[in-house]
């Protein structure tokens, strides 16, 4: 009964959970792992940088060949890629694309054609002509005559796979573009490396309100991605996640999860692809953002119909509710019946105190109605907000540990304290190490009025803080 009101309370506000099982394991939770592209980030990413490092090429030529290559992916890089030709040469069609084969956390190679009359179509033709006049003859006979293009984008580790060189100042200048949050991608064709592009998502408005609502309540809170360790690190750092699984391919997030359960961690997986479904599914709690794929919200156990993360929060603030309201109830169910048990029986009968059995049947009744008055009160549930919360976090992750591919789960991967929400001068931490900081100075925190102060004190034999 309780189960079936905490479920229709959460449909209410936005939650879809499926079954008291699920709202029952949500308060069991210790840890919550979130996908990055379209759970932390919008998953809506686009160019924002074009680099060449073959000036032979005429961009627009460039972007017909990338474009045409990536007509067929499904990806938001992709999709990201395809939009930035689209606009930047004035065509709502590409060539024709062949061979096609793409692999998750490398990249695609495939033959294209059709350029020529895909650029003889382009608005920008006049300025392709203009810059480089020996494309004008290619534009001019492009119907009658195609080259066909062998064409590679990817990571570094997808060209180094197909033994493409990256020359020192090609990876500096991932480097940099990484270092930003972005997700570079090298073109290569013909099998030579011809240019760079770089992607950036933004990351959602309530990701950073929901991570710190989490850990106030004393969650410890990863994020899994097939990105590279550096733009993971970016993402990771501006909504204070301390534990990032970065490099991760899809295949390998199910056993990511897997590694996370089998160290003693009851764990939630929130994300929104195809490629999150096993993880989904192999999670103690799958959470699945509505406008994710039909395969993963099938998979998920919990599905976010708002593509809100706080209602990651508010899911289970109402299983820890929901679980309260039961054992409260269980609670007095026991003293009335430790009560009205032994006044059945007649143990008062010796003094001729013997209740009628018209208040036996009342007290029957007046108990089931006040179990179903209280599980009704859960209707008055108010999910928590951003600029709901009494207090402050007192701390933030500001190391970021960086767990890349495969690397084994170590037993003491999660071990950063319990932070809780401290209204005024009211101190409560549980734990026994802060991150640490890349400050060389100690820190100081005023509390409130300034009665309390909190120091943190750098130790040479811990590379964190020490209370």
């Amino acid at each position: 009964e309780y189960m079936g009101v905490g479920t229709g309370v959460g449909a209410i506000n936005g939650i879809l959970i499926k079954g008291g099982e699920p709202l029952e394991a949500l308060c069991k939770l210790r840890t919550i792992i979130f996908d990055k592209t379209g759970t932390i980030t919008h998953g809506k990413p686009r160019v924002t940088h074009t680099q060449r490092f073959n000036d032979t090429w005429h961009i627009d030529h460039l972007l017909a060949i990338l474009g045409t290559a990536e007509s067929n992916s499904e990806h938001p890089i992709g999709l990201a890629i395809t939009n930035h030709v689209k606009s930047e040469l004035g065509i709502d069609h590409f060539g024709k694309c062949n061979d096609y084969q793409a692999i998750s956390g490398f990249g695609l190679s495939c033959k294209v054609t059709g350029i020529e009359s895909l650029l003889a179509s382009s608005t920008n033709q006049r300025r392709i002509i203009k810059d480089h006049g020996f494309y004008a003859s290619d534009l001019s006979d492009g119907a009658t005559s195609s080259r066909i293009y062998e064409v590679f984008v990817g990571n570094r580790e997808w060209m180094k796979r197909k033994y493409i060189d990256v020359p020192d100042h090609v990876d500096t200048s991932l480097q940099n573009r990484e270092e930003k949050g972005e997700t570079a991608v090298l073109v290569a064709i013909d099998r030579i490396l011809v240019a760079m592009v770089a992607v950036a998502d933004s990351v959602k408005e309530e990701a950073l309100p929901a991570v710190r609502k989490l850990k106030s309540m004393g969650f410890s809170v990863g994020l899994l991605t097939g990105d590279n360790r550096k733009t993971a690190r970016a993402i990771a750092r501006q909504v204070e996640i301390g534990y990032v699984f970065a490099e991760v391919l899809p295949s390998h997030k199910v056993a990511k999860i897997r590694q996370l359960q089998k160290a003693g961690h009851c764990v939630a997986m929130v994300g929104d692809g195809i490629n999150d479904s096993p993880a989904l599914a192999q999670a103690n709690v799958g959470i699945a953002i509505g406008t994710g794929t039909d395969v993963a919200v099938e998979a998920a156990d919990v599905v976010l119909i708002r593509n809100d993360l706080m209602d990651v929060v508010a899911a289970i603030d109402l299983s820890k509710k929901t679980v309260r309201r039961i054992r409260i109830n269980f609670f007095f169910a026991l003293i009335y019946n430790l009560i009205g048990i032994p006044l059945a029986a007649g143990i008062l009968q010796p003094w001729d105190l013997v209740p009628p059995p018209w208040m036996a049947a009342a007290a029957m009744s007046a108990s089931s109605v006040c179990v179903v008055l209280s599980s009704l009160l859960l209707k008055l549930y108010r999910k928590p907000t951003p600029t709901s919360t009494d207090g402050f976090s007192i701390a933030s992750p500001i190391d970021i540990r960086v767990y890349v591919g495969e690397h084994a789960v170590s037993d003491d991967i999660i071990m950063k304290p319990e932070f809780r929400m401290i209204p005024k001068t009211r101190l409560s931490i549980k734990g026994r190490r802060l991150l640490s900081s890349t400050s060389e100075d100690d820190e100081s925190l005023d509390i409130a009025d300034g009665h309390l102060q909190l120091k943190t004190v750098r130790l040479p034999s811990n590379n964190g803080y020490i209370i």
